[in-house]
């Protein structure tokens, strides 16, 4: 790596933004283990058709164009031969947003019209592909010309009117474009003539006549053709309205050999299983679903060996042609060496350094909520107000003014203090906990081995929010893989924008000897973070109230990591029991987990006391950071259904404000009210 200015090799992140050579030359094949990968998970060798589902960015495109013919001949060095003889199999790829769906709607024309036109319209596009691939073939391999005549004839019978002007393939592909440009026009002039023309957009043959008809006449004919699959690729499936993904759905349901389909959707695009016969296409029978990001969130040893594939293989690329030829472990080493590391001690020399009173917030907080608690009689045992300052004093004390060991000193005596009635006396309490503190400071067992387990990253982070200082926690490879969470977009998202902020520091971030920020590494991971959010794609009333759940969830989240008296440890999961739910709010936590703001942990957990099974859910890792929410599964937080409700059932979004109050309330000093254990149950425990 020599000092050098560079592009930057993570500024594409969007498969459709490459050339098919780059998605052959980027191209990862993630193994699962076992000699188990995403090639032989798909499978081109059988016929079952495949629903490829995920988040966006997951990859999907990439894998779907990965299986198409240009990439197909890329690979077989322009040898159309060779992927008859060993791949045995035909990508047919395209994009269904080519279509514009939208257009096949309203202008005053009955739907069921234009539901028509689109499905022939539809076949209408797909067909040209797949003939100039065939027709790409013919060129290359030596075919028999009283064959290729035959195929042309049997074309022409698929057709139910004359179509004399087709004599070859390259006339049957002109036809079809002729065919498709009359439509065009038809629907380009329909808001002004209200109708569409007949005599130019005349259907002239039945829904999967050709898409069907065609690979079955290859198969027939020509003796290369007898073993070759045709898969219709067909990416973007989301795009369409109900009654075309119907259509698409009821094509899957009667395909006929030798053709199948690979269908590539976002999650929530998958929204319905009904064909045209009202017969559904079933799993595991018609079609088999692939949760793209969900198999790679399950294997999290094998995303991350595949992660850290994906950004080296754009660095060695990157440097190859600087002509710079390098060891991919080479790359990885100092490449991962870039990244200025975090420790606790960054944000706790900071602090030293602008406290050197020891005047720090939290300590501040602790005497205002002392004072307000002897107002309210509530310091047990203390009768003198200058006891208040025994207690802060005594608190401070060992602790060499590090503000992250007067957190868990202070934690402590919230604890007890929640705890304490008239008859306790919160001196005593002061002097048990120095007691256990010097224990802690000998290295020998106590109550604060617990508490600096469990809480010290919380309290890390109440330092830096508290103090308005970066919570640069979430930086380095390692933690912005996890960021990911099974979405390769994500992390060369944070790559990106990380050596982008970079090198607008002035850090030099891919010349030897340089160094990545910690407060470059922050702006990558926020702004993606921001991104991923704020571009979930969720329209209309419907959208804001998502939203209105996640930041209710976020709300609540926080309330548990930045309270005095943090009842669970880094709580980023909740759970409930379904039965408890409205439809409503069950709605709205579905569509959130579809659109990846929420994750479902498939193996749930047991409630407690009855050992019922319960859905747990935990929010994005890739959203996190914009609340300071942690990214780790450690605090799950049951919740009943009067906060669930409020959370998610856009009915009562009103009351959720009062019910985090409440509960605010009794995570919060001073711990002065005396409320019945039961209504702080029935708050936030099933």
């Amino acid at each position: 790596m020599e000092n050098i200015v560079l592009q930057n090799p993570f500024s594409i992140t969007k498969a459709t933004e490459f050339t098919d050579i780059e998605i052959n030359d980027y191209w990862i094949n993630f193994s699962f283990g076992d000699d188990k990968t995403v090639f032989n998970m798909l499978n081109p060798n059988e016929f079952m058709p495949k629903y490829i589902l995920g988040g966006k960015g997951c990859g999907k495109t990439h894998l779907l164009r990965y299986f198409s013919f240009p990439l197909q001949m890329i690979r077989y060095n322009n040898d159309p031969s060779r992927i008859l003889s060993e791949d045995k199999y035909i990508g047919i790829y395209s994009v269904l947003d080519g279509l514009d769906s939208s257009r096949f709607a309203g202008k005053g024309i009955d739907d069921n019209i234009w539901n028509n036109l689109f499905e022939y319209y539809f076949e209408l596009y797909i067909c040209d592909n797949l003939l100039n691939i065939i027709n790409n073939i013919f060129s290359k391999i030596s075919i028999d010309k009283s064959n290729e005549t035959e195929i042309v004839n049997d074309i022409k019978d698929l057709f139910h009117n004359n179509v004399d002007c087709i004599h070859d393939f390259p006339s049957i592909i002109e036809y079809l474009k002729t065919l498709r440009r009359n439509i065009d026009s038809e629907i380009v002039n329909a808001p002004f003539t209200r109708k569409l023309n007949f005599d130019l957009v005349k259907i002239s043959f039945s829904p999967g006549d050709l898409i069907f008809g065609i690979p079955k006449i290859l198969s027939n004919v020509i003796k290369d053709f007898k073993k070759i699959k045709f898969i219709y690729i067909l990416d973007e499936y989301e795009k369409f309205y109900k009654s075309q993904k119907i259509f698409v759905n009821s094509l899957v349901f009667d395909k006929k050999t030798p053709c199948t389909f690979w269908i590539g959707s976002r999650k929530y695009g998958f929204s319905t299983q009904n064909t045209k016969s009202d017969e559904p296409i079933r799993p595991g029978s018609e079609f088999q679903p692939i949760e793209l990001d969900a198999y790679y969130r399950r294997n999290e040893t094998h995303y991350r060996d595949f992660a850290k594939n994906l950004f080296i293989n754009r660095l060695v690329k990157f440097y190859e042609e600087k002509n710079l030829k390098l060891d991919k472990n080479e790359v990885e080493k100092r490449f991962i060496e870039k990244f200025v590391k975090y420790t606790d001690e960054t944000i706790i020399n900071k602090l030293k350094e602008k406290y050197p009173s020891g005047n720090y917030p939290h300590i501040k907080n602790l005497k205002k909520s002392l004072e307000s608690g002897f107002k309210k009689k509530c310091v047990y045992g203390v009768i003198e107000r200058d006891s208040l300052d025994y207690i802060v004093e005594s608190l401070k004390q060992l602790t060499n003014n590090n503000p992250l060991y007067q957190k868990y000193k202070i934690f402590l005596f919230y604890q007890k203090w929640n705890k304490a009635n008239t008859t306790s006396n919160l001196l005593n309490f002061v002097d048990e906990i120095n007691s256990q503190f010097n224990l802690f400071l000998a290295e020998k067992p106590s109550v604060f081995d617990k508490i600096q387990e469990k809480f010290k990253l919380d309290f890390i982070v109440q330092l830096a929010s508290e103090n308005k200082l970066r919570n640069t926690y979430y930086s380095g490879i390692d933690n912005f893989i996890d960021l990911s969470w099974g979405n390769p977009r994500v992390l060369l998202l944070i790559l990106k924008i990380t050596i982008e902020k970079s090198w607008l520091r002035g850090e030099n971030p891919l010349s030897d000897g340089s160094m990545i920020s910690l407060e470059s590494q922050f702006q990558g991971v926020f702004e993606t973070a921001k991104w991923f959010f704020e571009d979930a794609e969720i329209i209309g009333v419907r959208g804001k109230n998502i939203y209105k759940s996640i930041y209710n969830l976020a709300d609540l989240f926080r309330l548990y990591r930045f309270s005095d008296k943090p009842p669970e440890t880094s709580v980023s999961c909740f759970s409930y029991r379904q039965e408890l739910l409205s439809e409503q709010a069950e709605d709205y936590i579905s569509e959130s987990v579809l659109h990846s703001l929420i994750i479902e942990i498939e193996s749930g957990r047991k409630e407690k006391n009855s050992g019922r099974k319960e859905k747990v859910y935990q929010i994005n890792k890739t959203i996190a950071p914009l609340w300071n929410l942690p990214t780790s599964r450690r605090g799950i937080v049951s919740l009943n259904k009067e906060i669930l409700e409020s959370i998610f059932n856009p009915e009562f979004h009103d009351k959720f404000n009062s019910l985090l109050k409440r509960k605010k309330n009794t995570l919060n000093a001073p711990f002065c009210s005396i409320i019945n254990s039961n209504s702080q149950t029935t708050l936030f425990d099933t």
